[in-house]
């Protein structure tokens, strides 16, 4: 859409000052992009630096359409594009342009960084500075995702390196994994002004502070993020010294507020999308009718959804407050009469239970993931066969999941079981069940001296199981908090975590 809206202005000979942008945000190049890419070139507006600047930034994002493109408009040759993506190896093996060599150097990085690492030694003189350093770059990235002990190594050579966020978001995990406080602080420095005001990294920045002596600075840097109600903002005001509570809540909303809610027809046509299985539909309608809403009237169409059994939407509206809250509505608690003695018959908190059923499924009972997960703790068939067949229940079917008793039964074995497999750690238990009791194994075998809970969380290499785990646990502090009444510590929930060999497991 901002392709074709800068294009537009290109064609009709006017100022198209965001069209850079939008051409280095994409990840891949549709109709629109090209065309304008190309109206760009053709007016003058882009040279070579700029394609060649373009390359890195699809480079990065291993994004090979977008490369082919560019290969084009640089004037590469194709078949020598396409042997750099397909077999990087065989493409350094001969002489090549340098943005080719890019091409494979950055392609070999992710499938064999020292072997990409050995090749860029080798082929260095033929590359410009800036090349040499963008190559070693995307080597310690990959290097990183790997959780490879060299990344370190290869992040600190590759400071000056011509990258963007992307990459420098994972040489800044590299360092942190390893505790290397000024390299942290370097490699932060080489963000964008956006990428620097990113929790995360307001948060790491004020421990690098704060390591080095400044607490007074690092206070300062941890107030603006310390209100915030996520992940960073909880340890940001922990670390200044107040524990997690629920925010006063709002002003209960009135009978004429509710009214309200309940005469909206955007609301009702949603619930009629429901009925008929299209949840899709159902929540773009929602949502839809939640533009230009105060807190009031979202307050007010949150607790009316709640009362309609909508909880997803009662959630994500109650989420959306700005000044006015009720965590109530934001951490709903539904049948927890029957969440209790199954909780308890697993030895399991039911404010973590509940935080990982508000991430995984937002209380849909029918919810059914891309993967095949189901019913509200998201159960894929497979490991509920395994489930059912610990708990000697011969005559299980999958369609069972849908119903409440049995997906909180299955789903808190589970849950129990990835605890004992991984010593306790509910912080490893979150991230086993997102991805796998596998692989915290095999993260964990991989650091180098024991570290705290929330540098483990966010050296987690998988994007979405690296966000999972930290909202999960944030969502359990915060029904503790509703439930017990009293302040949590979320780094107490996430405690601390030390290298261990990776032992195979029989847990799915």
């Amino acid at each position: 859409m901002h392709c074709y809206a800068s294009l537009g202005n290109v064609e009709r000979g006017q100022p198209a000052p965001r069209a850079r942008a939008a051409l280095f945000s994409v990840r891949n190049f549709a109709p629109g992009c090209t065309a304008l890419l190309d109206a760009q070139l053709r007016t003058g507006a882009l040279g070579r630096d700029d394609l060649h600047a373009r390359l890195l930034v699809a480079l990065e994002a291993n994004a090979p359409d977008a490369v082919r493109v560019l290969g084009e408009r640089l004037a590469l040759d194709t078949g020598a594009v396409d042997l750099a993506l397909s077999n990087p190896s065989k493409a350094l093996a001969g002489k090549r342009a340098r943005e080719t060599m890019l091409i494979a150097l950055s392609r070999l990085a992710r499938k064999d960084p020292s072997e990409a690492s050995e090749r860029l030694e080798a082929i260095a003189p033929a590359l410009q500075a800036a090349d040499v350093a963008f190559a070693r770059s995307q080597i310690a990235a990959a290097a990183m995702r790997r959780l490879d002990p060299r990344a370190l190594e290869w992040t600190r050579a590759s400071l000056d390196a011509p990258a963007t966020d992307e990459t420098w978001n994972w040489l800044a995990r590299a360092a942190l994994r390893e505790q290397d406080w000024p390299t942290l602080r370097k490699v932060v420095a080489r963000m964008s002004e956006a990428g620097r005001s990113e929790p995360a990294w307001v948060y790491w920045s004020a421990r690098v502070e704060r390591e080095a002596g400044n607490a007074a600075k690092a206070d300062e840097m941890l107030r603006p993020i310390a209100d915030q109600f996520t992940f960073y903002g909880r340890l940001a005001a922990e670390d200044l010294g107040s524990l997690t509570s629920p925010p006063p809540a709002a002003l209960a909303t009135t009978e004429d507020e509710l009214a309200q809610a309940a005469r909206n027809a955007g609301f009702d046509r949603a619930l009629r999308f429901y009925a008929l299985g299209l949840r899709f539909e159902g929540n773009r309608e929602w949502n839809f009718q939640l533009r230009g809403m105060s807190d009031r009237q979202l307050l007010a169409a949150a607790r009316w959804a709640c009362a309609e059994q909508v909880l997803d939407r009662c959630v994500n509206t109650a989420d959306r407050t700005r000044q006015e809250h009720d965590f109530a509505l934001r951490f709903v608690s539904p049948f927890l009469d029957r969440m209790k003695p199954v909780a308890a018959g697993a030895d399991l908190d039911p404010a973590w239970v509940y935080g990982l059923i508000r991430q995984e499924s937002r209380f849909v009972r029918d919810a059914r993931s891309w993967a095949g997960a189901q019913g509200l703790m998201q159960i894929m068939p497979a490991t509920a066969r395994w489930i059912a067949k610990k708990l000697g229940e011969r005559n299980f079917r999958v369609e069972q999941l849908h119903d409440l008793d049995t997906n909180l039964r299955f789903g808190t074995f589970y849950l129990r079981s990835v605890l004992d497999d991984l010593e306790g750690s509910p912080l490893l238990a979150s991230a086993a069940y997102n991805a796998g009791p596998g692989r915290p194994r095999n993260w964990r075998s991989t650091l180098s001296a024991p570290v705290e809970g929330a540098i483990f969380a966010e050296i987690i290499p998988f994007n979405e199981t690296r966000d999972y785990v930290k909202k999960v646990l944030t969502n359990a502090v915060y029904y503790s908090a509703l439930f017990t009444g009293q302040p949590q510590s979320l780094k107490a929930r996430l405690g601390r975590v030390g290298p261990a060999l990776s032992m195979p497991t029989d847990i799915p």
